[in-house]
């Protein structure tokens, strides 16, 4: 793995989500943020995508994060 995207994957140990989102939503987000660090740490090959699966499926759930939704979608199609 570069050592730039391990950088950036454990730096997402200062990230989380914004406050007042669903509880949900939130888990998920949170869930999503614990695995990619441990992607970064054990540096491992890829995200299981039940992760990605489970984020998305929650966030489809909420019309106001759509375009967001959508967003990832669309990364996950090019990357």
């Amino acid at each position: 793995m570069d050592s730039n995207i391990k950088d950036r994957l454990l730096s997402l140990k200062k990230k989380g989500p914004i406050r007042g989102l669903p509880k949900d939503l939130t888990k998920a987000i949170n869930t999503f943020i614990q695995q990619a660090i441990i992607v970064g740490e054990y540096e491992l090959d890829y995200l299981p995508h039940q992760y990605v699966e489970n984020l998305l499926s929650t966030m489809s759930k909420y019309p106001e994060y759509n375009k967001l939704t959508l967003d990832l979608i669309n990364i996950l199609k090019t990357d």
